[in-house]
């Protein structure tokens, strides 16, 4: 799930730069507290066919764009993408192609990319135990409106997070399957190399396009590579999902990822899902078993846990429900609940993504 800070600046400062500034006060500032309990986005819950939010990412327009996975309605409507403007009112952008074989697609990590695209993972996993079915979708857009979506990667087994940096696009691998141990990892992908008409297939270990790998060593809760981005200067922000470790990178001219540095590892978090950077350069990170939301400080590496919701909530009022993505967007940090059955919470109805007003 990414913050593509560059595009961003370039892009979308005028329309950002003012709530930005009133809710940070300066550069690398870092949230201390919520204002209130998580509220309903809009005041109520999602509309019908509006299952299993997930990916989310903030766009050049300052809207925030959400993947509807679909998973918690069993895919009685078809995965899309969604839109929240800045009345915070949601509405479809599109809807996805789907798997040939599954009939359907699964949404998961999502950015708009230095092209102006806006580029998907699809998480087959959710809809199949076969390997290496699940890819990278390109929903190509013009004049701010989409006109095709393609498969522009196959052969990812769990496709997760994407970001974006420059002109590439990073997509994590959480499983890659390798025997004995649990890898996982991030591919990288020239944008150029994204052809709809010739679309990559990814071998995993050993494949060029992987750029680093790291092995998770929970053997109770299986979980790799998920949330990830990039700060101001470059570093790589990856989430070790299940060993709780937000992981840091540095890439060398060549585009050489260093050794993995055990950056932060968030005071009380039972998982750390996905993940984004905001314009002051905090790692916002959902932690989806615990049920709660941290922001981390990339100066400090301090972690402020920033909401939580009791164990087994259904999210009516606005509670946390298993949340897998939250994005900092002026004041507010938006969560989607993708309602998952995990622990004590079980899939239910009501689908919803909450809001959190943070202290100035």
């Amino acid at each position: 799930m990414t913050a593509p800070k560059r595009l961003f600046r370039a892009l979308a400062a005028a329309a950002l730069a003012a709530p930005l500034l009133a809710a940070a006060g300066c550069s690398n500032s870092m949230p201390e507290a919520a204002v209130s309990a998580p509220r309903l986005l809009g005041g109520k819950p999602l509309p019908a066919g509006f299952a299993s939010p997930d990916g989310m990412t903030l766009a050049p327009d300052g809207a925030i764009y959400v993947s509807i996975n679909q998973v918690a309605g069993k895919w009685a409507s078809p995965a899309k993408i969604a839109r929240i403007g800045a009345d915070d009112k949601i509405s479809e952008f599109c809807v996805l192609p789907v798997d040939p074989k599954s009939g359907k697609a699964s949404p998961m990590g999502l950015a708009f990319a230095k092209d102006g695209n806006l580029y998907v993972s699809d998480n087959q996993s959710f809809l199949t135990d076969e390997p290496a079915r699940s890819g990278v979708v390109r929903v190509t857009v013009k004049d701010g409106k989409p006109v095709a979506g393609t498969r522009v990667v196959n052969g990812m087994h769990k496709a997760n997070g994407l970001t974006q940096r420059g002109n590439f696009i990073y997509v994590a691998e959480t499983d890659l399957r390798a025997k004995g141990q649990y890898v996982s990892g991030v591919y990288r992908f020239a944008l150029d190399e994204l052809r709809p008409d010739r679309p990559l297939t990814v071998t995993g270990i050993g494949d060029p396009h992987l750029v680093l790998t790291f092995e998770t060593k929970n053997e109770k809760v299986r979980g790799g590579a998920n949330g990830l981005g990039f700060d101001s200067a470059g570093n790589l922000y990856v989430n070790n999902f299940a060993d709780c470790e937000v992981l840091r990178y540095t890439f060398d001219a060549a585009g050489k990822a260093s050794e993995p540095e055990l950056f932060a590892k968030p005071e009380g978090a039972l998982s750390v899902d996905g993940l984004q950077v905001d314009a002051d350069d905090n790692l916002w990170i959902a932690d989806i078993r615990g049920n709660a939301v941290f922001v981390v400080s990339t100066v400090t590496g301090k972690s402020v846990k920033i909401a939580a919701s009791p164990a087994g909530a259904e999210g009516a009022d606005g509670e946390l429900d298993t949340p897998s993505e939250c994005i900092r967007r002026g004041s507010k940090v938006y969560v989607s609940n993708i309602d998952l059955s995990i622990g004590e919470n079980k899939t239910d109805a009501i689908q919803t993504i909450s809001v959190i007003r943070l202290k100035k």
